[in-house]
């Protein structure tokens, strides 16, 4: 952590819970950014930040990459315990899974799928479906990898929805790292099922060599 981020972890000021909230709902950019900075510094240090929840959530609807990973860190932090508001973050998460910016989509599906609340599952089906074919394949092999997270909160959904077929298609896919979290995922999968969810055929064997072959690492 740089001198310029230590300021963040002050002590804890009589009155601070207010002067965050006031900060977090600020006309101005940076100080809306440096109030979600002390927030998650306070909780990181075991603080409870909790009741700023709807403050942090308004500060998502943001271009700055860096302040949506912050609000994104809250989020998966206290969602369990306010799940009802966690749902209020839910547009913006299906808005952010379709923006220009592939990292942003990432980003979005990552955390939806890092959320354990069942309401939020629901909503993850349709943009994970989406990135699972994105054009770029940082998205998609994020999605795979949310794949086996969704499978863990609710398999039922994953089979239903079809995601077990849409990561096998990925094994074809023309990018080498989309191709190995495909194959990690699946294999993720494999362990917590009793049923065959993943067999190497000749046929997928051939893909995984094709695949080794392009690898640079």
């Amino acid at each position: 952590m740089s001198g310029h981020d230590s300021k963040y972890f002050s002590t804890t000021k009589k009155g601070e819970i207010p002067e965050l909230k006031e900060e977090l709902n600020s006309q101005y950019k940076d100080k809306r950014k440096d109030a979600v900075k002390k927030v998650i510094a306070a909780m990181t240090v075991g603080k409870d930040v909790s009741s700023l929840f709807t403050d942090v959530v308004n500060c998502m609807q943001t271009e700055n990459l860096e302040l949506k990973k912050l609000v994104y860190l809250y989020l998966i932090n206290y969602a369990k315990s306010q799940p009802d508001l966690a749902i209020l973050a839910v547009n913006t998460f299906v808005k952010d899974s379709q923006d220009p910016n592939p990292l942003i989509r990432a980003l979005a599906v990552r955390t939806m799928g890092c959320i354990r609340v069942d309401k939020i599952t629901e909503y993850l089906c349709d943009p994970l479906q989406r990135c699972l074919k994105d054009d770029d394949p940082y998205v998609r092999k994020t999605a795979a990898i949310c794949v086996a997270k969704l499978y863990d909160i609710n398999a039922e959904l994953v089979e239903d929805r079809g995601f077990l077929d849409a990561l096998k298609d990925l094994i074809s896919d023309n990018n080498p790292m989309v191709v190995a979290n495909a194959v990690a995922a699946l294999a993720e999968i494999q362990e917590n099922s009793s049923r065959p969810i993943f067999e190497i055929t000749s046929h997928t064997l051939s893909k995984l060599l094709t695949a080794l072959n392009e690898c640079t690492e």
